[in-house]
Formats: C-alpha cells, sequence, structure tokens
C-alpha cells in the first residue's frame, strides 16, 4: 500500500514500516557519555528528519532517538505525542520502542494509542480541528533508549502545494546528531534561506530526485532570553521554500476575500454610516468600531479554514469570526461606502523581519485591512476591541510590515505613530505631624493611545468597581492598608483617545519605622515606572537583542507636602541609553513642598546586540534611581521634628548667657568661701 492511496483516505492513524528513503539507520555513540550530555534525566542522541515532495502528496518523517539518564527523564521519553490535522493529513507510526541490555521491544500498537481532539488555542477561542495520537510507553527505565518514528501525509489543500520547510538544526538541549533532508523533484525550482551556524549542505540528484542534506553532530546548545524579538533567529536554522514572490503570495489568498453580495441587514446599516454626518476620516472609522462591536472573536481553522474567511452572509448571520471574518467584513463594508480597501497579511511575531525572508505561502499569521483615505494609507485591525478616537488617533497596528492581497502586490511598510506618553501620573502626597497620623493621597493618571483602549475594556469587563479595588490593592502592596475617600472619576475624552481617571485615598500608615538604633521612620515610594517599562533581567554574556516592547513614554510625577522639611538634597539625573533614556529628578518648590520625577522615554523598540550591555549600564543607573526615600526624626510623642541645620536661634542665646551667669555666681561662692 503505497503513501497517499486511496486507502490512506479513509483512515487516520496507521501502522506500517518507515518509507524505503528514510531507512533506520544504526546509532553509534562512539566514546561520547550520554549521561554527561543529559539534561533534566534524557540525552538525546538523534533527531533526524526527511521532507518529501516527489510523489503525489507530500510526506514528513520524524525519528527521534533518545536515552533515559534521570527519573525526571522517564515521564519525557515514555510520551510519544504527535499531532496532525485529520481534515487532510493520515498519520502513519513507524515504530515506539525500548531498547534495553541489547533487546528491542517494541510497544507502538493501534490499542496503545489514544485520538485526543486537544485544541491548544482554546482558550483564545481559537479551533483547528487537530487531533494528538498519544501513546505512554510501558515499562522504560533509567538506562533504557527509546525511540520513536512517524510519517503525517497530506498537507493543507488551501497552499495548492506550495512548499514552505524549516529545518531546526540547534535545540535548547544538548542533541548529539541532527539530521535534516528534503527530496524533490530535480526540476523544483526552491529557494534557501540560513541562520545562524548551519553546515554546509550535501545536494545530490539521483535519478531526477534531488536530495538536500544538512548534518548537525555535537551542536551547541542554543536557548533564547525571554525578551529576545521573534524575528530574531540565533540557532542554526534553514528554511526551504518553494521560488516564489510577495505578489504570487498575494495571489494565492485573495480571491477568497472576494466581495459578496451584502445581506439586507448589513445594506441598511451601511445606509446609515453613509448618511451621517461625517468626514471620509469620520465614516471609516465608525466602520471600524462597527465591525470590532459586532463580532466576537471564534476561530474555527478546520481545514481550508485557516487560511480562508467564511461567506459575508455567514460573519453576518453568526455575529463571530476571526481575522480573516473580521477583515473581509470590513472590506466589503468600506468598499460599499465607498473607500479602495483591501485585506493585508501581517506576521505578528516577526514583523519586520518579514521583509529579510523568504516568499513563503505560511509567512502569516494574521490579517487586517489597508484602506486609503484621500490618498493616504491606513492600517487597521478589525479584531481589536473598540478602539477610540479619530484616525490619526487610534492605535495602529505594531506589524510594521503587510502584505495587502490586491494585485501585483508587494510587502509595504506599516507607518507607526508618533510616540505618545501613554501613561502619565501625578500623585500628591500630604502628610500629619505625627508619624502615627494617616497620609492624603490623591492621584491623577492620564492615560493615551493603546493603554487608553485597555482602561476601557478593563472597566467594561470587570466593572468600575471591580478597577477601583484592584487599582487600590495595587497601591497597598507599595504603602500598606489605604481607605479610598472619593470613588473613582472617570473623563474620557474619546476622540482624543485619552482617559483620565482621578483616586482619592488615606494612607493609614504612610512610613515604616526605622529597626535597630536608628530612630525615627522612613517613606520610599512605589516603582511604577522603571520596574514596571524596562524589565530585562541582566546577564553578563548576553548575545541576543532586547525587544522593549512598544515605543512610549511613561512618567510619574510626586508632590509632596511636608509638616516639616525633611533633609532631602535635590538632584537632576538623566540617563542615555541605546534608544531609550531616563530622567530622575527632586526639587523644593517651597520650604515644605517638593516634586519627585521620574521618566522612562524608550524611542526605539529593539536594543541590537552590540548596544546590550550600554543597555544593561543604562538600566542599573535607572533602577538605582527608580523612586524617592526620606528619614524623618521624631520626639518622645512620636511627632515629627526637623533636623538640627547648625543654626543658633534666639533661644539658644538665652540658653548661653544663662549658664554665664550661672558660672559666674558660682566662681564669687568659691571665692567668699
Amino acid at each position: 500500500m503505497a503513501y497517499g492511496d486511496e486507502d490512506y483516505k479513509t483512515a487516520r492513524l496507521r501502522f506500517a514500516p518507515p518509507p524505503q528513503t528514510f531507512p533506520q539507520r544504526a546509532i553509534d555513540l562512539g566514546d561520547r557519555d550520554p549521561f554527561a550530555l543529559s539534561k533534566r534525566g534524557v540525552c538525546y542522541i538523534l533527531s533526524e528528519t526527511l521532507v518529501d515532495v516527489c510523489g503525489p502528496v507530500p510526506v514528513y518523517s520524524s525519528r527521534l532517538v533518545q536515552k533515559v539518564t534521570g527519573g525526571d527523564g522517564l515521564q519525557t521519553c515514555a510520551s510519544f505525542e504527535i499531532t496532525f490535522d485529520p481534515a487532510h493529513e493520515h498519520l502513519v507510526v513507524h515504530t515506539a520502542s525500548v531498547l534495553r541490555d541489547g533487546v528491542r521491544r517494541e510497544a507502538a500498537s493501534p490499542a496503545a494509542f489514544e485520538l485526543l481532539r486537544r485544541e491548544l488555542n482554546l482558550e483564545r477561542a481559537m479551533y483547528d480541528g487537530r487531533l494528538t495520537a498519544h501513546m505512554i510507553i510501558p515499562d522504560v527505565r533509567i538506562g533504557d533508549v527509546v525511540e520513536t518514528a512517524f510519517s503525517i501525509v497530506g498537507a493543507n489543500p488551501a497552499l495548492a502545494g506550495r512548499l514552505s520547510q524549516h529545518f531546526r538544526l540547534q535545540w535548547s538541549s544538548p542533541a548529539i546528531e541532527t539530521d535534516c533532508r528534503l527530496r524533490a523533484p530535480e526540476d523544483r525550482r526552491l529557494a534557501m534561506q540560513t541562520r545562524g551556524a548551519v553546515p554546509p549542505v550535501e545536494d545530490t540528484v539521483e535519478d531526477g530526485v534531488r536530495q538536500l542534506r544538512w548534518r548537525m553532530i555535537d551542536a551547541p546548545v542554543y536557548i533564547y532570553d525571554a525578551d529576545t524579538p521573534a524575528s530574531f533567529v540565533g540557532h542554526a536554522e534553514v528554511h526551504i521554500a518553494d521560488s516564489m514572490t510577495w505578489s504570487d503570495v498575494s495571489d494565492l489568498f485573495r480571491e477568497a476575500y472576494a466581495t459578496d453580495v451584502l445581506p439586507a441587514g448589513l445594506e441598511d446599516a451601511v445606509a446609515e454610516m453613509a448618511a451621517a454626518p461625517h468626514t471620509a476620516e469620520g465614516r471609516v472609522a465608525e466602520a471600524l468600531r462597527y465591525v470590532q462591536r459586532l463580532l466576537r472573536y471564534h476561530s474555527i481553522g478546520v481545514g481550508a479554514g485557516g487560511f480562508r474567511p467564511r461567506t459575508i452572509r455567514d460573519i453576518w448571520d453568526s455575529r463571530y469570526g476571526d481575522c480573516k471574518d473580521a477583515s473581509r467584513l470590513l472590506v466589503a463594508i468600506l468598499t460599499r461606502l465607498g473607500f479602495k480597501a483591501c485585506p493585508a497579511l501581517v506576521n505578528t511575531q516577526l514583523r519586520e523581519g518579514l521583509a529579510e525572508a523568504l516568499p513563503h505561502a505560511t509567512a502569516f499569521d494574521h490579517c487586517i485591512v489597508r484602506v486609503e483615505v484621500d490618498g493616504q494609507a491606513w492600517w487597521f485591525d478589525p479584531t481589536c476591541s473598540p478602539q477610540f478616537g479619530s484616525l490619526s488617533h487610534l492605535t495602529r497596528p505594531p506589524y510594521k510590515v503587510g502584505l495587502p492581497l490586491a494585485e501585483d502586490a508587494e510587502l509595504e511598510k506599516i507607518p507607526e505613530a508618533a510616540r505618545k506618553m501613554i501613561c502619565e501620573t501625578t500623585e500628591h502626597w500630604t502628610f500629619g505631624h505625627k508619624a502615627t497620623d494617616p497620609a492624603e493621597l490623591k492621584l491623577r493618571t492620564v492615560y493615551r493611545d493603546w493603554r487608553a483602549d485597555d482602561m476601557r475594556r478593563w472597566r467594561e469587563n470587570e466593572g468600575a468597581d471591580g478597577v477601583s479595588l484592584r487599582m487600590r490593592e495595587g497601591l497597598e502592596s507599595a504603602y500598606g492598608e489605604l481607605s479610598e475617600l472619593e470613588p473613582l472619576i472617570w473623563s474620557d475624552d474619546p476622540a482624543a483617545n485619552r482617559l483620565e481617571v482621578l483616586e482619592h485615598y488615606r494612607v493609614h500608615r504612610p512610613y515604616a519605622v526605622n529597626e535597630g538604633g536608628d530612630k525615627g521612620v522612613r517613606f520610599e515610594s512605589r516603582d511604577d515606572v522603571v520596574g514596571e517599562t524596562l524589565k530585562t533581567q541582566y546577564r553578563p554574556r548576553r548575545d541576543q537583542p532586547i525587544d522593549l516592547g512598544s515605543p512610549r513614554i511613561v512618567r510619574t510625577e510626586r508632590l509632596f507636602v511636608f509638616p516639616i522639611k525633611p533633609q532631602i538634597t535635590p538632584w537632576r539625573l538623566r540617563f542615555e541609553g541605546p534608544g531609550v533614556h531616563g530622567v530622575s529628578e527632586f526639587r523644593w518648590l517651597d520650604e515644605y513642598k517638593g516634586r519627585h520625577l521620574i521618566e522612562v522615554d524608550v524611542e526605539r523598540r529593539i536594543v541590537p546586540v552590540e548596544a546590550v550591555q550600554d543597555y544593561f549600564a543604562f538600566l542599573q543607573k535607572m533602577r538605582a534611581s527608580n523612586g524617592v526615600s526620606f528619614d524623618l526624626a521624631t520626639n518622645r510623642s512620636g511627632k515629627l521634628k526637623s533636623p538640627s541645620t547648625g543654626a543658633t536661634g534666639w533661644k539658644s542665646w538665652l540658653l548661653v548667657l544663662g549658664l554665664v551667669f550661672a558660672f559666674g555666681a558660682l566662681r564669687l561662692l568659691l571665692q567668699a568661701a
């Protein structure tokens, strides 16, 4: 029975020997010690992959050989899982065996496997219909060699047979050997791109079949930092794809987004938009918000649904959809309103890195909309929660480049909005005369751009009382127990996408008592700017760029009103880093009022590798100046008192004169005696 024949179209899981092109060659460890090359109780001996596109359907074959070297590796090695799409793929299991003391035991059988529907993105309302074939290999012990192998036959027909395969040759765990091969007809036009320390390719041709092979032996481990940009590839990797242009990719999908006849109810809604007294920009913004409010995000990517939208009628009737559905609906509305609009594909992970990638059919993971208004191109994401603001104040998609689904399409840059101060907080503190007195705290926070949208969504979903509770609890984690003196006051400017929130509290114990031999109390401000904005952990040998997030400005200003004047020496510090700078300052406004300011300005999202250590130096300085703290002396009754300044007042002179007269009188008495 050949892979891809009629019998395979009715079976989801089969058991068979591996293809002749994928022989299970013997393993030779040489003089290596697998226990010394293990991680978490596993030594990865061989990872072998073959992609064969010579037949009527593509075949992806994989083999993994691993040795159990510790107790933690028992579960890892005994669990055998393969995920596939039953709508157009078929799974063939070749082996799940255990080698112990030179004797091989085969464990794979129909009774051993379960087919599970595990929707990995269920919590994100995304359903792709994929199945997981799962088995637990019985009686696996420390020292065993476990081998698994399988093939997946078929591919999604929506891709029209287009090839795109990434071969990874370097891992986060030690691997003794990684072997990756591609078999394709000799005349098939392929494009290749390598990243990292990829070994030379073995390129051979035999009987009209071209084979490309990459092998890495004892490859060094490669681990990514949590905040490394997804566009950065440091490990050894090969990407092979059919030779094509971005226009070819656009042509592959754009017909699926053709404008349908609009349902009657939708036609009425569009007519109301057209009749409203809006400018052209206003109509576009209202159309965007209409779709964002109308659709509940729900993605069903079963079969071709992972690459093609549903009909306008289905989208309208169900009132739900994914990015493809939302974009198709918005384009239909904008087109009916007289605008030139089309869907556009983006990659939410690679972003600008897509411009350096090979054009290929699976290059994108999200769909947005491009529309022209008075000759200017605007890009919108209709899957976002309702966004506020005129076109110039709407939050722009952060994806850097996109591919319009239009004729003769090319990748286009998505313009970024000007960097904004997205969060600006003013804290106003009024302290009592005693250390035990509560302090009054008023906060005014202005949110802009996407932070304003986030706050509106938070209030809509949690309610004003829920938001108030969470905000108070956030302050209490730094300042202790608070009482709300007034409910939150919200002031919204939707057109400017600006939201202002006022808070008013009583801080019951604003000071911490100094411990040890020190007397008095101490105040320390919370870090709501530096720590919240710059979260990278220092690593002296870091060799990867850093993703700082969207360009933005965050600022907190604190105004202190004291009953006495503490000893706080004014300062103003400005720190410059690669693509980011910060300010920390304190100054006196008058004898009893002080002002503290802390600000971080992220000008560029990515810190390049060559500037990482400069960034760490900047970060260290910012963290050392991320707030204000001061000590206050107290008398026996707990009242705050000013420290001695060294000046002599009139009471001191009276005391001195009194002592002089006392010593004079004593001297006269002694002389008389």
